[in-house]
């Protein structure tokens, strides 16, 4: 049965949808200079100022474009009707008709004077806002439907990469312009190059699919549905969060031009090429914000842009005024502006999308959020100039912090930024991981080496080159390489999914890592299956016990082998029992090896026995070496016994004789010792100085048996009377039993 979801007749399919993202994103770039030329941005603030208007009057034709949300309360229904796409086209065009009235402001001064000049900018600006309004009203549901969720952080990211990259050409010819023609003739030829690039931006939009009539049928009670809306409490949740960060920011951020300009003594180019620093914020951080929320979730990134944006008042507040300082300090605080509003808009805008907002009743959410964020803005515009405005008399010192009118704004917004993220942190969300794991991913490992293995595993053209990179992210240790390291296991190619599992075991322990490998061993690749289980043991992480003693009961050799020596690895010492069994039952060398790794790993001092045993009938030196290194571990104090053996090989008779005499020391120390034994260890430790092995042998052998038996703590007691008793038939033949004699006076001895 095909259980793939439908798609409704008037909805355009996924391939459609991701046909129409580049014009979006063209139209937005487009759209981008209109903005900068026009009413957003530092050259409409500096328009206005330049006219004469005082703050509360900016700050009141700020707010006209917020507070003409207001009409999405009553429209709604009828946009969805008319279609949300026609509705959007035709009022995103009759916004740019209205902007071409702001070209007429020299001609309105000249004869109306400066009272009929205010009334003429608000209602050119008026008009504008009711246009753009309506436009939104459609728009919003419209991005809903034809961005689908999968992209939706990428297509975020990409967006903003091209929008800034034309903001920063934009804002830097308006500082040109600004610097280089006097009065209102550069104001009016940016406007006129700005609506220029609006028209184009309108034609680029008749290009992507969606936004179709929606049926009455189709429609719910558009009050009912509203009402519904408001008693969703995760819905009603952001909204507040929305509106104290718009609260807290928008004044702030509208009202920044003329701090620069007033307080710390920039000229107007440079104001505007501040925002060069935040559109360079936005370029830098747009792709990593963007694949962050579409892989992490949307509120971990949300609430990363509120973090950062609670450390902006306080920057703003410390910078330095009238200095050769104060350009750079600016445009680095720009730059963390543009980084917090990427966060924040990619983080807060995919929740929305996604999590918030039920498709089903998209007109009604969207209606109600506009209405509501719109409100809030125009109060927060005002409310901006009425507190530059009322506080223009504010100055002075407080612990060497400069007062002035701007610094209610700068104390306000830190509040309610701080108020915002503790009121979302509770919101319901599509993450995956919580907010503090997502910020660890950045401190654990190296996620610079893990971000440049990641750029270059998405370019990789070939098997060498994406095998080199599987090896880089595995050498990361990063989290952030997790998603790619479990992708690279379902790689067609044989050598990079061994690759892999390598580069996994290289990685500390991770519950979606444990699982890919455990199925992997699940699988059928006997070759895949063994290195699985040997990263498992390697990893370390207890969730993969039930599949390696499931490995034991394998029909082949290879999986029950390396399952055993995984389990001992992860310490497992409920199966000591049965590798016990097995070791004794089993005739095959390669498992009885195996098995009697495990217990050595396990300290399993039962199976002392049969370990001496194996090592007795074993002839094999490598072999040999493993099974008296099991020994070792048992006793305790591995280490001591890897340092025997590589101080061994370089001169067997030099540190036999030293171990011999580190033992005699410490028996001269211990009073209840018999004092001969001090002696025969000594003449021992000299036999073994000069090469006589044979008689060292002897006079050890010797020196032991005048030490009382309680001497050497079990198991090692044992373990030295069978290396004794080995070393006696066989010599210098076996070191292994040497060493491992050695080993057990340096760790079981007083």
């Amino acid at each position: 049965m095909d259980e793939r979801p439908t798609v409704s007749p008037t909805e355009p399919t996924t391939v459609e949808k991701l046909r129409g993202l580049p014009w979006s994103i063209f139209s937005n770039a487009l759209n981008t200079v209109f903005a900068q030329f026009t009413f957003f941005g530092s050259v409409f603030v500096l328009f206005l100022s330049y006219l004469g208007m005082d703050k509360t009057e900016v700050g009141f034709l700020l707010s006209l474009i917020p507070f003409s949300g207001l009409v999405a309360l009553f429209i709604a229904p009828a946009v969805a009707r008319f279609g949300y796409k026609r509705t959007y086209l035709l009022f995103f065009g009759l916004r740019k008709v209205i902007t071409v009235g702001l070209l007429l402001t020299p001609w309105v001064a000249a004869r109306l004077g400066q009272g009929g000049l205010l009334t003429y900018v608000m209602l050119v600006t008026a008009g504008f806002a009711l246009a753009r309004s309506v436009a939104e009203v459609g728009v919003y549901p419209w991005l809903q439907e034809y961005i689908p969720n999968s992209v939706r952080g990428k297509y975020s990211a990409t967006n903003s990469i091209y929008t800034t990259l034309v903001g920063l050409a934009a804002v830097a010819v308006a500082g040109f312009v600004l610097d280089r023609m006097v009065g209102l003739s550069g104001y009016m030829l940016l406007i006129s190059v700005g609506v220029v690039f609006g028209f184009v931006s309108v034609w680029a939009a008749a290009k992507i699919p969606g936004g179709a009539p929606v049926r009455r049928s189709e429609q719910s009670s558009t009050w009912a549905g509203m009402a519904g809306a408001a008693r969703d409490r995760n819905f009603m949740r952001y909204l507040v969060g929305a509106a104290l960060i718009t609260l807290g920011t928008v004044p702030m951020v509208s009202f920044l031009p003329l701090f620069m300009q007033e307080q710390v003594g920039l000229r107007e180019g440079a104001i505007v090429l501040l925002q060069s620093g935040s559109l360079m914020g936005n370029l830098l951080s747009g792709l990593p914000w963007g694949w962050a929320s579409d892989r992490y979730g949307s509120k971990p990134v949300m609430i990363s842009g509120l973090a950062l944006k609670i450390v902006l008042p306080i920057l703003w507040l410390l910078m330095p005024r009238a200095s050769a300082a104060s350009l750079p300090v600016a445009l680095g605080i720009a730059v963390l502006l543009g980084v917090s509003d990427m966060a924040w808009g990619i983080g807060a805008g995919r929740l929305l999308f996604v999590s918030v907002v039920p498709p089903a009743k998209k007109m009604e959410y969207m209606a109600l959020h506009y209405a509501w964020l719109g409100t809030v803005g125009g109060l927060s515009q005002l409310a901006g100039g009425l507190v530059l405005d009322y506080s223009a008399g504010l100055q002075g010192n407080v612990l060497g912090l400069p007062i002035d009118a701007y610094t209610p704004l700068f104390v306000l917004g830190f509040v309610l930024t701080v108020a915002t993220l503790l009121l979302l942190l509770g919101m319901r969300a599509d993450n995956i991981f919580g907010v503090g794991e997502f910020a660890g991913m950045f401190f654990r490992g190296n996620p610079f080496q893990a971000m440049g293995a990641l750029v270059r595993y998405y370019a990789a053209k070939d098997e060498r080159s994406i095998v080199a990179t599987t090896e880089q992210l595995g050498q990361a240790k990063s989290p952030l390489a997790v998603d790619e390291l479990v992708e690279t296991l379902r790689d067609p190619r044989f050598n990079v999914r061994f690759e892999a599992i390598i580069a996994i075991s290289r990685m500390p322990p991770d519950p979606r890592l444990t699982q890919a490998l455990i199925e992997v061993v699940h699988g059928t690749e006997l070759a895949l299956q063994a290195v699985a289980l040997w990263a498992l043991g390697r990893i370390g992480d207890e969730s993969a016990l039930p599949a390696l003693r499931e490995a034991l009961h394998s029909p082949y050799h290879s999986i029950r082998a390396q399952g055993a020596r995984a389990l001992g690895a992860l310490h497992d010492r409920e199966m000591i029992p049965e590798l016990l069994a097995r070791l004794e039952a089993e005739t095959d060398k390669g498992l009885q090896m195996a098995y009697a790794s495990a217990l050595g790993n396990l300290r399993a001092a039962e199976a002392v026995a049969p370990l001496l045993a194996l090592l007795d009938a074993t002839q094999n030196p490598g072999a040999r070496m493993e099974l008296a290194l099991s020994l070792a571990r048992i006793v305790g104090s591995e280490h001591v016994f890897v340092n025997l053996l590589r101080k061994s090989r370089a001169d067997l008779d030099t540190a036999t004789a030293q171990a011999i005499d580190a033992l005699r020391r410490r028996v001269e120390r211990n009073k209840t010792l018999r004092g001969t034994a001090t002696e025969e260890l000594t003449a021992a430790s000299d036999a073994f100085a000069r090469g006589q092995v044979e008689q060292g042998i002897t006079l050890l052998a010797g020196a032991l048996d005048l030490l009382p038996p309680d001497t050497f703590r079990q198991p090692g007691a044992t373990i030295l009377h069978a290396c004794l008793a080995g070393l006696q038939r066989s010599g210098i033949d076996h070191p292994e039993y040497l060493l491992l004699a050695l080993h057990v006076l340096e760790v079981a001895a007083p």
